[in-house]
């Protein structure tokens, strides 16, 4: 038998923009040095709901470390095994930028269009145009 959700994405997304930060209670013994997880409960159709979220707290300290390797990148040569970007895991998997689900139909051309843009800047690691 096939779970189905309790809500309907668009359901969820409206409840959770009228969620104050104030209602999310952060799980200690689920969270580390990279991540707070939290959970808070919303009302969707009458029904109340618990929802979790993961907050990634060292992407700051990834960012950085992309930054330097990248400014270290100046004169090098491409070549095979050549690492070009860290992307974290809450971006490749964000549904507005479409990474992880384009990549699981197989198309590795949004990627590469996606790491040559603007958007995709703080996570490149080596300068230079993949296209």
């Amino acid at each position: 038998m096939l779970h189905k959700p309790a809500a309907a994405p668009a359901e969820l997304r409206v409840a959770l923009d009228k969620l104050p930060e104030s209602a999310w209670n952060v799980s200690p013994d689920l969270s580390s040095d990279t991540e707070i997880r939290s959970w808070a409960q919303v009302d969707i159709g009458g029904r109340l709901t618990t929802v979790w979220r993961t907050q990634v707290v060292a992407e700051d300290v990834l960012i950085e470390a992309n930054r330097q390797a990248f400014n270290e990148s100046e004169g090098k040569r491409w070549g095979d095994g050549r690492m070009v970007a860290r992307i974290p895991l809450n971006v490749l998997f964000d549904p507005t930028r479409d990474i992880a689900a384009k990549l699981r139909e197989g198309d590795r051309d949004h990627l590469e269009h996606w790491l040559d843009s603007e958007d995709a800047r703080p996570f490149r690691t080596f300068k230079g145009q993949l296209k």
